[in-house]
């Protein structure tokens, strides 16, 4: 499993803006159904066992696919409605989870958990008494929720104050209120294993190439000896990035092959008449594309493979 610790960065911007004139424009989404939205948002509840706010936010992508959250920055706002800072992922960023949580760093639910759930927008977390948190795709706004006296359209106009009535938390979409909300419910075991990076696609470059003959027992110098390959394909075949293993040594490849052509490579020393069999292997960063074995033979003859017999 990828290690998104190591992934997931949280970008401080020092830019101070306002953004009482922006209009909010939405990506590909529609503004009732955004790819990406705000499930839940609490910027006030305490208890009597910390002075810190337990601040966090939530977020859903509405389908059940995997997302790439890589174009999605979360955005905050602070009392006077300007922007502070925002959180953003890094390129090739996949939310496999339905439903993600963030936490304040200087929440104490969350003192143990990962970077990766934690966000620092401000030395005392979410403003409780007014705010705005948007989430942009790029320049165009997803969804946003404002609280106190901000406005917008997903306006919440209180917060948890105690335990009691924390399901003010909650934003109602669909099914997401008719479940009943505990603070639990946000500490940080409900996001093992939601970030991912693919692993990327290993294209192999030396495809299709055999090795097609070897003249190790030479007639009179070692410089006679060749290891030779063939293209079957149709089209010609850089060796750049092709390299043939014989007896643990590696000897990368240049040059280029010809469709259908032949290539003669003689910078290999081979052991010129082996008492058991030796494998030559030829691979790129895909793994092994092609090998073949010769044993014993006569002075001054070669080994000619065929489908790497």
């Amino acid at each position: 499993m990828l290690n998104m610790q190591n992934k997931l960065l949280f970008i401080i911007s020092s830019l101070i803006i306002t953004a009482n004139f922006v209009v909010p424009v939405f990506a590909d989404e529609t503004p009732d159904s955004p790819a990406l939205y705000f499930r839940a948002v609490n910027a006030g509840y305490k208890d009597d066992q910390s002075s810190q706010n337990y601040d966090f936010f939530e977020i859903s992508k509405a389908s059940s696919e995997d997302l790439d959250v890589s174009p999605y920055t979360i955005q905050y706002y602070n009392s006077s409605d300007k922007f502070v800072s925002e959180l953003s992922f890094p390129e090739s960023t996949f939310l496999r989870a339905e439903r993600v949580v963030f936490g304040f760093n200087g929440s104490p639910q969350y003192a143990d958990a990962s970077p990766l759930y934690q966000y620092d927008f401000s030395s005392s977390g979410l403003a409780s008494t007014a705010g705005r948190l948007r989430i942009m795709n790029g320049d165009k706004i997803v969804d946003e929720v404002c609280w106190g006296k901000t406005t917008c359209e997903q306006n919440v106009p209180k917060f948890a104050t105690s335990e009691s009535d924390n399901r003010t938390a909650v934003l109602c979409r669909s099914e997401d209120c008719l479940e009943p909300y505990s603070l639990e419910q946000y500490y940080p075991n409900i996001n093992e294993d939601v970030f991912y990076e693919p692993e990327p696609e290993v294209i192999s470059l030396c495809s299709e190439l055999k090795i097609s003959e070897i003249y190790a027992y030479y007639e009179e110098s070692a410089q006679e000896q060749f290891v030779e390959l063939y293209n079957p394909s149709d089209s010609e075949k850089n060796l750049t990035h092709c390299s043939l293993r014989y007896k643990n040594n590696i000897y990368p490849l240049s040059g280029d092959i010809s469709a259908h052509g032949y290539l003669i490579i003689q910078d290999i020393p081979l052991t010129k008449n082996p008492s058991s069999e030796l494998t030559i292997e030829l691979f790129d960063a895909s793994g092994i594309i092609d090998a073949a074995s010769y044993p014993s033979q006569k002075k001054g003859t070669s080994v000619i493979v065929l489908d790497g017999q």
